[in-house]
């Protein structure tokens, strides 16, 4: 947040989301730290027989608030599965997890759209994928931001 790309990713709504979060800096943090992965999304939790055996690829693990995990996992599954996917996912996980202050989830959700902002062009996306994931950010930028 402290160091602004040279040019923001307008497609991305960069400036948006970097004023946004700027904004109210710094955020409280009402839940306790936890160990976060700091890339949990699909790709890297393994299944066999329905049964999860393991997460991988911890070379960004943290402590932290959990919601940072959240929000980077419901975006992942935003695009890896959809609106309705992604809304099951966070209130599965929410269900788990009720001592949890959700208050502050839009604030993550923002930092996990910012992630991606001057990078989906390089991830080598068939231009049809790379137009879906671009506007399923934009609603999740919109969701996060009060706007839809």
């Amino acid at each position: 947040l402290h160091t602004p790309p040279d040019a923001p990713d307008f497609s991305l709504s960069q400036d948006r989301i970097r004023a946004a979060l700027w904004a109210p800096w710094p955020w409280p943090q009402p839940n306790a730290n936890a160990i976060l992965h700091g890339d949990y999304w699909p790709g890297n939790v393994l299944w066999h027989d329905g049964q999860l055996i393991s997460v991988i690829d911890w070379e960004d693990a943290a402590f932290g608030d959990p919601l940072a995990d959240l929000a980077n996992s419901r975006l992942e599954v935003l695009w890896a599965f959809g609106e309705a996917a992604m809304q099951l996912f966070t209130a599965t996980y929410c269900a788990a997890n009720p001592q949890l202050d959700l208050a502050a989830l839009p604030y993550w959700d923002l930092v996990a759209a910012l992630r991606p902002c001057n990078k989906i062009g390089d991830w080598g996306l068939a231009p049809a994928t790379e137009r879906i994931v671009r506007q399923s950010h934009r609603v999740f930028v919109d969701t996060a931001l009060g706007i839809r």
